[in-house]
C-alpha cells in the first residue's frame, strides 16, 4: 500500500499553555497529509474540485497515543485504508521525527459528492489517481427488463 509523507513542525499557535499541541490540530495535519497524498499522484484537490466532485468528511477519529510539543517535528503518514461506491477512507499515523515515536493515528472516511450535494459513484479517474484497480462496470440486467434499468442509471 502506497503511503506519503509530509513533514510539519509544531507552531506555538498549536498548544497550549504547556506546549501541548492541542487536539484539534491533528485533524489539521491529517488534512494537510491527505491533500499532499493527492497531491503526490499528480492532481490536487482544487482539481478535483474543479472536476465536480467534493469529497466531504463524514467521520473523523483520531487515537491519541504520546503528545506533540511545541517545535516538534512531526512526520504525517498517510495512506489510502479503504476505497468503496461512493466513499473513501484515509488512515493516518503522526510520528515525531527525532525518535520515530507513533503519537497519534487515526482515519477519515469522505462520501464523493458532486455540485448537487448529492452523493455519486467515485469516477473511474478518481480511483485509479487514488492507485485502486479500476474494475469494468456492466450493467446488470434484471428478469423481464430490457436494460437493466433507467437510462444512465445501472441497475441494482
Amino acid at each position: 500500500m502506497s503511503i506519503s509523507e509530509l513533514e510539519v513542525r509544531v507552531r506555538y499557535a498549536e498548544t497550549d499553555q504547556m506546549g501541548v499541541a492541542h487536539h484539534a490540530s491533528y485533524l489539521v495535519w491529517f488534512e494537510a497529509g491527505r491533500t499532499e497524498f493527492i497531491r503526490a499522484r499528480g492532481r490536487s484537490y482544487a482539481q478535483i474540485e474543479a472536476d465536480g466532485w467534493l469529497l466531504v468528511v463524514v467521520e473523523a477519529r483520531c487515537r491519541y497515543i504520546h503528545p506533540a510539543r511545541y517545535d516538534d517535528v512531526l512526520s504525517v503518514r498517510t495512506r489510502l485504508a479503504a476505497l468503496g461506491g461512493a466513499t473513501i477512507e484515509f488512515a493516518y499515523e503522526i510520528v515525531r521525527k527525532r525518535d520515530q515515536k507513533v503519537l497519534a493515528e487515526g482515519s477519515t472516511r469522505h462520501a464523493a459528492v458532486g455540485r448537487t450535494g448529492r452523493p455519486g459513484r467515485i469516477p473511474d479517474e478518481l480511483r485509479g489517481l487514488l492507485g485502486a484497480p479500476v474494475e469494468p462496470r456492466h450493467p446488470q440486467r434484471r428478469p423481464g427488463r430490457a436494460g437493466g434499468g433507467e437510462p444512465g442509471h445501472p441497475a441494482n
